[in-house]
């Protein structure tokens, strides 16, 4: 159980669901009054910093039979109806980095093949005749490559 001295009338309260029901009205010896609503002192769970702290939520104290309806939700009573509106800022930051997703390697393989295929061979011989004047054939040499194993002279 919270001792008495440390709840003070003008402090917030929060339920367990961090949801503010108001703020501290009067302190009793078995129940604070927020708003419209009593909460016995064993809904407390601490006083921290200034703020009451409840063990229930605001909705487990406003269907609780003997624990009179809660003022609007999200509002708080503190003799004129305030309505709270949670100021939220969202940032979005953008970009891009680099992640490696892997290697890519490329290779050249030449591969020979011995292959019998039927072909045709031709071969030229060109010949050199040097003849005379008078048309006389003087030394005919036919040239022609040599066959392999071979010298020309």
């Amino acid at each position: 159980m919270t001792d008495r001295t440390e709840i003070a009338a003008g402090m917030p309260v929060f339920g367990s669901d961090e949801r503010p029901l108001g703020v501290v009205e009067t302190v009793g010896d078995d129940a604070l009054t927020v708003g419209t609503l009593e909460i016995p002192r064993q809904a407390v769970g601490e006083v921290r910093d200034g703020v009451v702290y409840l063990r229930l939520a605001a909705s487990a104290l406003a269907a609780s039979p003997d624990v009179p309806p809660l003022a609007a939700a999200g509002t708080m009573a503190t003799g004129a109806e305030q309505i709270v509106v949670p100021v939220v800022e969202e940032r979005l930051a953008v970009g891009t980095r680099t992640v490696d997703l892997g290697t890519v390697e490329i290779r050249k393989r030449v591969v020979e093949e011995t292959v019998m295929q039927p072909v045709t061979v031709r071969r030229e011989v060109a010949e050199v005749v040097h003849r005379d004047a008078t048309g006389t054939e003087i030394d005919a040499q036919p040239i022609a490559p040599a066959a392999p194993g071979q010298h020309q002279p």
